[in-house]
């Protein structure tokens, strides 16, 4: 009985010292500066990329590099206010919205860009 007791124990704690082994760190640790400019070229443009197979014109909006910012204001993105925006709705899955990309919801660190961008006017600098 004693044995059996020791096994238990050394069980529990090997399961107890493993538990937290395969767990993921959060990707996003830096929050976006609200202060801060968002350039449309250098920080939001490039997170199209994964969004480009399906947004490439035959879907709306189209969000090919000489196409979307164009696509965007037709709609999608009402400057300087990002709670109303189709865009960002889309990013959260808010409104009745699908959500964007499909099954899985983007780092804060990218809705929080978005978000920032849309804010500052959603300008095409």
């Amino acid at each position: 009985m004693k044995n059996l007791f020791k096994i238990l124990i050394l069980i529990s704690m090997g399961l107890f010292l493993n538990s937290c082994y395969y767990d993921a760190f959060p990707e996003d640790l830096d929050p976006v500066d609200p202060e801060e400019e968002v350039s449309y070229q250098n920080d939001i443009m490039p997170l199209w990329v994964q969004c480009v197979g399906c947004h490439n014109g035959n879907e709306p909006p189209d969000l090919r590099d000489e196409f979307s910012y164009i696509s965007l204001l037709n709609g999608y993105v009402i400057p300087n206010n990002a709670d109303a925006s189709i865009l960002y709705k889309s990013l959260l899955g808010t409104d009745g919205v699908s959500l964007m990309p499909p099954g899985s919801q983007w780092p804060d660190s990218k809705t929080d860009l978005v978000k920032a961008w849309i804010e500052q006017g959603a300008k095409d600098n």
